[in-house]
């Protein structure tokens, strides 16, 4: 297992967007050059906190820097659903159990009428 100690973020924030603490399901699919390999691999995760810019996640896979993948969130208080492409910005283990990790996840594909609904709903939940 990796020293996932080391890979965790370093507490600077480097966000550009704000962003809202909740708990939505994420189903992850790996990628492999930018697609979906032959063997699917798919995992669950519950965010942390959401912004139109990328996620934390909760996941019980360490999931290592620069590894692509395609989310399906669930935004469940809006009852609707986003797909998006997103890279490991970085990996670590967390603080509520040593086997899971948290993982922050860069979005780097998303579709206008998706980032829209990510900031309408990220300016909701601040008000």
């Amino acid at each position: 297992m990796p020293n996932s100690k080391s890979s965790v973020w370093p507490g600077q924030e480097r966000r550009r967007d704000s962003r809202v603490r909740e708990e939505d399901k994420v189903v992850i699919e790996l990628l492999t050059d930018g697609q979906p390999p032959s063997e699917r691999t798919v995992i669950h995760a519950l965010t942390q906190d959401i912004s139109p810019g990328g996620v934390r996640l909760t996941t019980h896979v360490f999931l290592p820097v620069n590894t692509h993948l395609n989310l399906e969130i669930v935004l469940s208080r809006r009852r609707r659903v986003i797909n998006v492409v997103g890279v490991v910005r970085w990996c670590g283990t967390s603080a509520l159990a040593d086997e899971l990790f948290e993982t922050g996840i860069e979005f780097t594909q998303i579709s206008p009428d998706d980032k829209m609904l990510l900031l309408e709903h990220t300016y909701r939940k601040r008000k």
